[in-house]
């Protein structure tokens, strides 16, 4: 059962001149997110998906807990890290996408039970 949609959209320029900060992408990402997202296309996106997440479970979530990272073949999953969320109970789908200038994330939260 879907119990939480949400989505996010965000000027890809606006995290190109954000990032000129070199504190900024640590602030949002975590140093297993940074080692893989240097790019404002990637940051980007990572931004809006967190967004999003944050939106459809509808709990006051910081950057770091919520990590977004790809399997093998590049799809995008989310991992997160807070007490009052159970991944065992609960499923996350997300997806990102980018297009002239902007980056979108959006997140669908599933209750398993």
């Amino acid at each position: 059962m879907i119990i939480g949609i949400g989505i996010d959209l965000v000027e890809i320029s606006r995290i190109e001149e954000a990032m000129k900060n070199p504190r900024f992408c640590a602030k949002i990402l975590t140093d297993k997110e940074l080692a893989d997202s240097r790019t404002p296309l990637r940051v980007a996106g990572r931004w809006a998906a967190k967004e999003a997440i944050a939106k459809a479970i509808g709990i006051h979530l910081t950057w770091h807990q919520v990590e977004i990272f790809n399997d093998a073949l590049g799809k995008p999953y989310a991992v997160i890290h807070d007490a009052g969320f159970d991944l065992s109970t609960h499923r996350v789908h997300i997806s990102i996408t980018h297009e002239k200038g902007h980056a979108a994330g959006m997140a669908v939260v599933e209750s398993l039970r």
